[in-house]
């Protein structure tokens, strides 16, 4: 399988990665804004979220067809199949941060079948495997929130892996503006562009803040009704666009000290806020780690 990465990716260079078509690149974080209807009042809106939310099967394939396509590059690079330049540069780097966002996407957006499950718990088996071999503490405490403690840890370890999807890389070319896909390294222009087009991170983090601001709302409503039950659909909705912007926060390039102050202002907002789902804020928690570690400034 290697070799046959290698080779496609040899082979995309050679014939001219540079001269390949642009494409907009969606990934699995920012494809959470598009779900419902924008169109409808806040609260049918929050509820179509929810009701519309993605299946995991097909993130996860796109997840591993990404760090596919790093070590596939990363390979020839090493083994002078192609030389290093700013481009494939790039297209790692872009790539790395597809990776991340699909893999908080999956911690963030709950199964909807058996198959969701059985994604949901291959990756959280890996999360746990990098904990203990991490030795550290603080990690492991924050997978365990995660992931859910020894009791969901076990009966995870006996699912059998799930079954993905097979992964189109051609589809990028005919993705809808609001759809994610795979992106192979040849679109490397299109992942470099995406790469270098600035995120308002601040405009990210009032959105998560209002959202969150009206799921404090909604809560004291439900003790008001007679029928509490109707906004749990609202409530869960909103949670998840409102974690879904924290978390691109966290995983997005912080090109400035800007930037940083905002990704604090994330953390800072989720911290006293115990009433929302503990594995969504350890997953932000997760994805401000991820962006310090691999696209923050120094």
């Amino acid at each position: 399988m290697k070799s046959t990465i290698e080779a496609d990716i040899a082979t995309a260079w050679s014939l001219g990665a540079t001269k390949t078509p642009l494409v907009g690149i969606i990934d699995e974080l920012e494809a959470l804004e598009f779900l419902g209807d924008k169109d409808q009042s806040g609260l049918r809106r929050c509820a179509s979220v929810w009701r519309d939310r993605p299946s995991l099967l097909p993130v996860r394939s796109r997840a591993r067809f990404h760090a596919a396509q790093i070590e596939g590059l990363l390979t020839a690079l090493g083994d002078g199949i192609v030389k290093v330049d700013d481009l494939k540069s790039d297209a790692v780097g872009a790539s790395a941060m597809l990776i991340n966002a699909g893999n908080v996407a999956t911690m963030l957006i709950a199964p909807r079948s058996d198959g969701d499950y059985r994604a949901r718990a291959d990756l959280r088996r890996a999360l746990r495997r990098q904990a203990r071999r991490s030795g550290e503490p603080h990690i492991a405490y924050r997978v365990s929130r995660m992931c859910g403690g020894d009791f969901v840890a076990l009966s995870e370890d006996g699912m059998r892996p799930a079954r993905l999807p097979k992964v189109l890389a051609q589809h990028c070319l005919s993705a809808t503006a609001s759809e994610p896909a795979a992106y192979p390294v040849a679109m490397a222009r299109s992942l470099q562009l995406w790469l270098a087009t600035p995120v308002d991170l601040a405009d990210l983090f009032d959105g998560a803040r209002t959202l969150l601001a009206q799921v404090d709302v909604w809560r004291r409503l439900q003790g008001k009704i007679a029928d509490p039950s109707r906004l749990d659909d609202p409530i869960r909705g909103a949670e998840l666009l409102a974690y879904g912007r924290l978390a691109r926060i966290g995983v997005w390039r912080a090109l400035d000290e800007g930037d940083l102050a905002v990704k604090q202002a994330a953390l800072d907002l989720i911290a006293p806020r115990g009433r929302d789902p503990d594995h969504m804020r350890a997953t932000v928690e997760w994805a401000v780690d991820l962006g310090r570690t691999v696209t923050d400034l120094p």
